[in-house]
């Protein structure tokens, strides 16, 4: 007879065989992070509660010993507020999988959908303006084969808004070039999108293409052995890019350029032209518009824009005075 002390063992070895890559069909970026967050809190079990990991129960799964480890991770290991929600991401998915597998162990599961996230502060977005872009593109050196397509890969990224996931897996064949300029990006969650391409980036991708002679299911921009770039290497090409253009553009001294920069770029730039929210939304590949709304509260010249509407009062200056003790202790409170 299978109990809670024998089947969780094999329960996890199932969550991450069967059920998040065949019957979630979870991206391998999720399945990882999930990975990651199992794997820490199947050894501070060990290390910590002395629990082997091969006999862990379903007592090891209670609110108590979860919010434990969140709190060592935070203490120990530096975990940020975000990190900390990411690994109970995905301590509670495993805990919704035990449910549906062993739905008589609801009442010491559902304690743990219960733990809260924690709030995170919002860092303020970075993006470049018109000048510092432009510099930004024209930065990689044009006589050597990795500055012609390191030109082409982030104009292409600035066109499309692409995550640099999705842009390091792109192919050839994901480039329609003809009646229609178009791009197809693999997005986060096995989510693809099709995106129009700007003229000049077309004439970018056209040079680029004819020039390497790639078939179709090459890499789009491959590294020097032919293979997709990583992101490692994309970043390391951009600061090399941002490095030469700060000689031409100062104010780039002043900002932490990484790939996200490009598509936050991107996306102010088409708030800022007026293309509506909902579409930048879907451009972005946004699954809330809520997501998208960062960037209507992060342009400080619409800000200006929408404070030079308003009409200064016609009264003179008046202080509110509360009208009753309570309210007055409320006020100052």
């Amino acid at each position: 007879m299978r109990t809670a002390e024998t089947s969780i063992p094999d329960y996890v070895k199932r969550f991450f065989v069967e059920y998040l890559p065949v019957h979630r069909q979870c991206s391998p970026a999720t399945i990882a992070s999930y990975r990651d967050a199992m794997r820490l809190y199947l050894l501070y079990l060990r290390e910590e509660q002395g629990v082997v990991p091969s006999r862990v129960r379903l007592e090891h799964f209670s609110t108590r010993v979860v919010l434990a480890f969140l709190a060592h991770a935070e203490a120990t290991r530096g975990n940020s507020a975000r990190t900390r929600n990411a690994r109970l991401t995905a301590i509670r998915a495993f805990a919704r999988y035990l449910l549906m597998i062993e739905p008589l162990w609801s009442s010491d599961l559902q304690p743990i959908m219960a733990i809260p996230v924690k709030r995170t502060s919002r860092e303020l977005l970075t993006f470049l303006n018109k000048d510092e872009l432009e510099a930004l593109l024209e930065a990689p050196d044009p006589d050597t084969w990795s500055g012609k397509r390191d030109r082409v890969l982030f104009a292409v990224m600035y066109n499309t808004g692409a995550r640099v996931s999705e842009v390091v897996k792109a192919k050839v064949a994901d480039v329609t070039l003809g009646p229609t300029n178009t791009m197809l990006l693999h997005g986060k969650g096995r989510k693809e999108r099709v995106l129009p391409l700007w003229p000049d980036t077309v004439k970018r991708l056209r040079k680029w293409l004819r020039r390497d002679r790639q078939r179709g299911g090459d890499a789009l921009f491959p590294n020097q052995r032919g293979l997709h770039m990583t992101r490692s290497g994309v970043e390391k090409r951009l600061r090399l890019a941002t490095s030469t253009a700060i000689t031409s553009c100062s104010s780039l001294r002043t900002k932490r350029i990484s790939p996200h920069t490009l598509r936050h770029t991107t996306a102010m730039h088409l708030l800022q032209a007026g293309v509506d929210i909902t579409v930048i939304a879907m451009w972005l590949g946004h699954e809330s518009i809520e997501t998208t709304h960062i960037y209507m509260t992060a342009d400080l010249a619409m800000k200006e824009q929408a404070l030079e509407k308003l009409q200064p009062p016609t009264g003179g200056s008046f202080r509110f005075k509360p009208d009753d003790g309570l309210l007055a202790f409320l006020q100052s409170f």
